[in-house]
């Protein structure tokens, strides 16, 4: 008895199918690998933005204090805070921002997303203001004081007479005691001489 015997035609079609089959299972699986790389990039790439944002915000405040403690003028303490806080916003809308111009017209874009940079632009310059609003009311006092301050010693400087210090009162009024002690002494010698010849 023959065994049977495919034809080579057959043999041909049946493998290429086989290989279609391969090559359709692999596409898809490369496909899933790629899109779940994409968006674990995606998660990391958000999660990364929100600790850059966290990071700014407190490193604002920080920073200002750090400004304020060496004794860095105001101007420069609240444009280093409103950088630092602003800059996560910044980059957002930086990075979704285009703009194009050609011969005929122009036109410019936020991006997918904008609302996302905008809402980081106000939570910024919110943290900025609040962080550097005491330092600035403690400064405008301290320098409205000093003002005072120096307009009482200037109106002071008419006086003729000014109070000595504690010292030299306490060295005035050691003097006097003496000097009357001197007088009382030198009357009572007087006093006496006089009663002697008197007698």
């Amino acid at each position: 008895m023959l065994a049977p015997h495919t034809p080579p035609e057959l043999d041909s079609v049946i493998d290429s199918e086989e290989s279609t089959q391969i090559n359709q299972e692999t596409v898809r699986y490369l496909s899933h690998i790629e899109t779940k790389l994409y968006a674990d990039i995606q998660a990391r790439k958000r999660i990364d933005s929100g600790l850059l944002f966290i990071a700014c915000q407190f490193s604002s405040c920080s920073l200002s204090w750090l400004l304020f403690e060496l004794q860095v003028t105001l101007s420069i303490i609240q444009v280093a805070s409103a950088v630092v806080s602003l800059l996560p916003g910044l980059i957002d809308v930086g990075d979704s921002f285009s703009f194009s111009i050609s011969s005929e017209s122009w036109e410019f874009t936020l991006g997918q997303k904008p609302l996302i940079g905008i809402i980081k632009l106000l939570i910024g310059g919110a943290v900025s203001l609040q962080g550097t609003s005491k330092i600035t009311t403690e400064i405008i006092n301290t320098q409205s004081q000093i003002a005072q301050t120096y307009n009482e010693i200037r109106s002071s400087e008419g006086l003729s007479f000014q109070l000595p210090n504690m010292g030299l009162s306490l060295l005035i009024g050691l003097s006097a005691v003496a000097l009357i002690g001197i007088f009382k002494k030198f009357s009572n010698t007087d006093n006496t001489g006089v009663n002697q010849n008197e007698d």
